[in-house]
């Protein structure tokens, strides 16, 4: 039988820990221990907030006694003398005298702009002295500090709260016809506190609805807070000025810097079609990307570092793309790539609001020798033609009539004119709706007739036989649309291909390219490089045809749809990267932008038939800036001669722009189509 040791046997150590292990086990012993911890917590935290109250108090101590030392008289050497510190308590130290305390120990040197004491300070710092030496402190710091009492961030410009002001001329009652006025905005937040930065972007004009008059803003920003707006007076009568802030800076710049740069990626519905047999797939544009197993199509000249990419249609081959439709949207991608903290800059009182003005409603008296508009004759302007300086002003509408202030506009929405300024000339307008409709503007003026779906077709054609005169419409392809529409592949070609073929009849052709409304959605890289290829076609083509003839018709604002957010500073952009790419190679840029934003109605994508035919009125005194003139001598002060082959800068070309391609060549939209 087995026999065990008794219990006062057992080790002494692990008696202990049974000891131990029973008092933590004991209920009683574990609601002391609770107890012991939450009171041991709470008198940490209590030493903690005594000894930050010690810190901040002291420090409160330290910044009323330079203040009180900043407020000391001055000694005569223009040095200012502080106050000792006695190391007695804060009560001590602000009943002392001033006259007792002075001492020589510790000089502080005059700094600009400093104040002396007030002559009733009796040691006790006011309320109204505390102000004054922080605004002190203010002045002569390296931040901007506009106000004290300022609870919360700085907001960005509102136009509820921004200031418009008339610098010139000094009264509203002296406008008269033909003066610049002269406006200066203070943009300011929704605190009414003056901003310090630009980059706001306003959309301003001067219209007279009833006298079918307008005029646009120039806008310049003064990178501090304040804008100058420029307007042209141009007509007599009744005018209300309208301001609008577009995008404020703070939503301009993430335009600028991340969506203009973002990751686009535009989709297409690819539709394949080989006898009865049709197939779709998504197709793709890449610039400088990979991929496996995709048909990829190189567009022959258009582009290069940029591929249009499919997926591989279930059985039919690369080759049997018959078309494409659009599938991206632009409201869908751009709220893809806003972030949520950045929504509220393109929303509600940040986007398209109005600037309440007073004094808005003006009266324009006629000139001191009783002209109603500005007489044209006192202009001295420019003949039409490329590279020409931007005014202040664009121009003006009056009666429904366009005055142009950038060139001396010699030609008329008038079939004589347009007939005498086309004759023997091939005319291709290439691009999108807006193209066509100049198309269709022209087509009516010279009574060719149109078809029925013209505002639909891909490709429009039209001849005046007499005089010679072919006009034509083609539409561009890769365009993205925010409606599904079929782009028939077989219908449509790139604008270079369009320009390197165009001397295979004739030299004399004018070719109007607009590239920007469907390319909003594309890589901006990519878009620039689809507008260089177009220029060196150009340049090529001129080397063999100098008399041919570019031009290139700018964007518009569109309209103040919140649901298209950023688009029109987007297509400010572009039309900027237009100048830049296109400048000094001879090609003939139409602005219409303000004239377009000046019209006195609602902005849209397609602007009514009496924009588009004064439009079209600009666009032929710019081919013919000779017409209507051979009687006068040309001098110095008032001749533009148009480029000729001998006097046109040609700027190099690209390394992939060859001679124009041969018929064969010009039956195929893309070359190289293959399966990667």
């Amino acid at each position: 039988m087995t026999k065990y040791r008794p219990v006062k046997q057992m080790d002494s150590v692990l008696v202990k820990k049974l000891d131990v292990n029973m008092l933590h086990d004991h209920p009683s012993k574990k609601v002391w221990i609770r107890k012991r911890t939450i009171i041991t917590s709470t008198i940490i935290i209590c030493l903690i907030i005594c000894l930050f109250g010690f810190m901040v108090n002291l420090k409160r101590e330290e910044t009323i006694l330079a203040i009180n030392n900043l407020q000391e008289p001055l000694k005569p050497n223009g040095m200012l003398q502080s106050n000792s510190i006695q190391p007695d308590s804060r009560t001590q130290y602000l009943s002392s005298s001033s006259s007792d305390n002075h001492q020589e120990d510790h000089l502080l040197p005059l700094l600009p702009g400093q104040r002396t004491r007030p002559p009733n300070f009796d040691g006790v710092i006011s309320d109204d002295s505390l102000v004054d030496s922080l605004q002190m402190f203010a002045n002569r710091a390296p931040f901007v500090h506009h106000s004290i009492d300022a609870v919360t961030s700085f907001d960005v410009t509102c136009a509820a709260t921004t200031v418009v002001k008339l610098a010139s001329p000094a009264d509203y009652e002296a406008i008269h016809v033909g003066d610049t006025l002269h406006y200066i905005i203070e943009a300011k937040d929704s605190y009414g506190r003056p901003r310090t930065i630009g980059g706001d972007f306003w959309l301003g004009a001067l219209k007279s609805p009833h006298l079918i008059a307008g005029t646009a803003a120039k806008i310049i920003d003064h990178d501090n807070g304040t804008y100058s707006m420029y307007l042209t007076a141009g007509w007599k009568g009744d005018a209300m000025l309208e301001l609008t802030l577009a995008h404020p800076s703070e939503g301009v710049h993430w335009l600028k810097t991340t969506y203009k740069y973002g990751d686009h990626l535009p989709i297409w519905d690819g539709e394949f079609q080989l006898g009865n047999i049709k197939e779709t797939s998504k197709c793709y544009l890449m610039y400088d990307s990979t991929w496996n197993n995709m048909c990829e199509y190189q567009p022959k000249k258009a582009l290069k570092h940029t591929k249009f990419v499919c997926d591989k249609p279930f059985t039919l081959p690369c080759e049997s793309l018959a078309g494409i439709r659009g599938a991206s949207n632009f409201p869908v991608e751009f709220s893809r790539l806003l972030p949520t903290e950045k929504r509220v800059l393109f929303s509600g009182e940040h986007l398209y609001k109005n600037v309440a003005i007073p004094h808005g409603f003006i009266n324009i008296k006629e000139r001191t020798d009783n002209q109603f508009t500005i007489p044209k004759d006192t202009l001295q302007l420019p003949l039409c033609g490329p590279d020409l300086p931007s005014p202040l002003s664009d121009g003006y509408w009056y009666n429904g009539q366009w005055n142009s202030l950038v060139c001396d506009t010699k030609q008329t929405y008038n079939k004589a004119s347009a007939i005498q300024c086309l004759e023997h000339t091939n005319v291709v307008f290439t691009g999108d709706s807006t193209t066509r409709q100049w198309f269709a503007s022209l087509a009516k003026l010279l009574d060719v007739g149109l078809p029925e779906d013209h505002d639909r077709s891909f490709f429009l054609e039209r001849t005046l036989a007499a005089p010679d005169i072919n006009i034509s419409f083609v539409f561009h392809p890769l365009s993205t649309h925010p409606k599904p529409i079929f782009v028939n592949m077989s219908q449509v070609r790139f604008e270079v291909d369009i320009i390197l073929d165009s001397p295979r009849y004739t030299c004399n052709n004018v070719i109007v390219v607009s590239p920007w409304a469907h390319f909003i959605m594309w890589p901006w890289d990519a878009y620039v490089e689809w507008l260089t290829h177009i220029r060196d076609a150009m340049i090529e083509v001129k080397r063999q045809c100098p008399e041919l003839k570019v031009v290139i018709k700018s964007p518009h604002a569109v309209n103040k749809q919140t649901t298209m957010k950023g688009r029109d500073f987007m297509f400010k952009e572009m039309m900027h990267a237009m100048r830049e790419v296109f400048q000094g190679s001879g090609v003939m840029f139409i602005d219409i932008w303000d004239m377009d934003y000046a019209y006195p109605a609602p902005m849209e994508l397609h602007m009514p038939d009496e924009v588009i035919n004064q439009e079209i009125a600009l666009f032929l005194s710019y081919l013919c800036p000779e017409n209507m003139q051979l009687s006068l001598t040309p001098t110095s002060e008032n001749t533009h001669l148009p480029p000729t082959s001998e006097n046109i800068h040609l700027p190099p070309t690209s390394e992939n722009i060859h001679l124009p391609p041969t018929s064969e060549e010009q039956m195929q939209l893309f070359k190289n189509v293959k399966v990667e």
